[in-house]
């Protein structure tokens, strides 16, 4: 782990600005670091780690979306439910961290917003915003912790294979190509060095090799669909990639990628594998 690191430290340096623009290399930096830190010290450090990473994404998410003053109690139970989710991936409560914000923040906050609010108006979209940011912003990195529970080298192939992807996709991304045509050069450039890296990995993963190839396939694919789906939000909240930068959307973009795919390859793994 600390070579994964240090390569992504020497790849960090060499690029700057000149690659992704804003800090994306270093939230993969960060995600990796956190990682390393579940290695050599107990994983509660980790958690905590991925805790406070959620807790900024889900800040930026809310300071970027139009709430009412009365919205402050959900939004202040959306925030509570960071630390009871990491405390079940740290506990490995499997159940309880499926069901914690899909069950029971989903119906507290709405029942919070309800019993605090005067004016109705306008609730029933403060209340899909807000569950909307839990589930994206934080139910969603809480599998990448849970991954990273059940496996640190796991979670790294994921997180390596996320920025090869998108490594070719900003390279892509800058040609004069049709929709179609971009979205098919990304997958199939992608799709061998992601093959060829859970292949190299899955001696420490411990993923079968037919696991480990029908992953390489299937990350390329679930970052494409993520990435899409989330750009597709970015005009509605005001996100504009030429002026980036912390609290006005630069965390969500650097870290969009996982969103999508930290779900889809736990619950895999965990099916096919655990």
């Amino acid at each position: 782990m600390l070579l994964i690191l240090t390569i992504a430290s020497i790849i960090k340096l060499s690029t700057g600005k000149r690659i992704f623009t804003g800090s994306y290399v270093y939230y993969i930096w960060i995600l990796l670091l956190i990682l390393v830190i579940g290695d050599l010290f107990p994983f509660r450090a980790a958690t905590w780690g991925f805790g406070i990473l959620s807790f900024y994404v889900l800040r930026e998410y809310f300071s970027l979306v139009d709430l009412r003053a009365q919205d402050r109690l959900g939004i202040l139970a959306s925030y509570f439910s960071i630390p009871f989710m990491m405390h079940f991936v740290h506990a490995d409560w499997y159940n309880m961290f499926i069901i914690t914000i899909p069950v029971y923040s989903f119906l507290l906050i709405p029942f919070l917003i309800s019993i605090t609010g005067k004016e109705t108006e306008g609730a029933i979209y403060s209340i899909g915003t807000i569950d909307f940011g839990l589930f994206l912003f934080v139910y969603c990195i809480g599998h990448l912790a849970y991954l990273a529970f059940f496996s640190i080298w796991m979670a790294a192939m994921l997180v390596l294979n996320i920025f090869i992807c998108d490594l070719v996709c900003f390279f892509i991304e800058k040609r004069t190509f049709t929709f179609w045509k971009k979205l098919l050069l990304k997958y199939f450039i992608t799709v061998p060095f992601t093959c060829l890296l859970t292949y190299v990995l899955s001696d420490w993963t411990t993923i079968p090799l037919l696991h480990s190839i029908i992953l390489g396939l299937m990350i390329p694919a679930i970052v494409l669909i993520g990435n899409h789906t989330i750009q597709y939000f970015y005009t509605d909240l005001g996100i504009m990639k030429e002026k980036m930068k912390p609290g006005r959307g630069m965390i969500i973009d650097n870290i969009k990628s996982i969103l999508y795919a930290a779900p889809v390859v736990l619950h895999y793994i965990r099916y096919f594998i655990f």
